[in-house]
């Protein structure tokens, strides 16, 4: 080093470069990895909201649905009132269910393991194959009921519940195995 600089000029100096050249490498290859990263993880719990707020709506339209139904003894604004609320819970079950099943591919990437993204698209394609089925009305609604209270608790439970969350995963399991299997009309 020069004569005219300070014993501690040299050690600034090289902190000064260093933090130079420590900036232009993270700008240059770390920052756009971190932003990769970082979008990756952002649609990774879109999907995963997304998911269950289809789950959320299956379920209040359901419950709606069979709590509601149009009674007889009602008068006619009633009824007609009733049957229009009850269309409009159809077609949320019938858009939940077929966002579910267009969007399904994502799960895969938005959970981790074998097993669990696996039971999310079978869970998905199963919900709508039951909405479009030729089942009774009842039966269709009870299903969808059952698999998406199972699913909600598998997916979206507190890790604390860990027994909880296995009886849910076994029970969603077996359901859409029977869903699946020749049995499940």
């Amino acid at each position: 080093m020069p004569d005219w600089m300070p014993s501690w000029g040299t050690t600034a100096l090289i902190s000064i470069v260093t933090s130079v050249l420590t900036l232009i490498v993270a700008g240059r290859y770390v920052s756009p990895l971190l932003e990769v990263r970082n979008r990756r993880f952002q649609a990774k719990m879109q999907t995963r909201e997304k998911f269950s707020a289809s789950m959320m709506d299956i379920l209040s339209a359901v419950t709606h649905l069979l709590v509601a139904p149009v009674a007889p003894e009602a008068s006619d604004t009633v009824r007609a009132a009733l049957r229009e609320e009850r269309a409009r819970w159809r077609t949320q079950v019938d858009e939940a269910t077929t966002y579910l099943t267009d969007h399904a591919v994502q799960l895969l990437l938005a959970y981790q393991g074998n097993k669990i993204p696996t039971m999310a698209v079978r869970y998905s394609a199963d919900m709508r194959g039951v909405w479009i089925s030729d089942r009774s009305e009842d039966r269709k609604l009870a299903l969808l009921r059952d698999a998406t209270q199972h699913c909600h608790t598998l997916f979206f439970d507190s890790p604390l519940y860990m027994l909880k969350r296995a009886r849910a995963a076994q029970q969603l399991e077996r359901l859409l195995d029977e869903l699946e299997g020749a049995d499940g009309r």
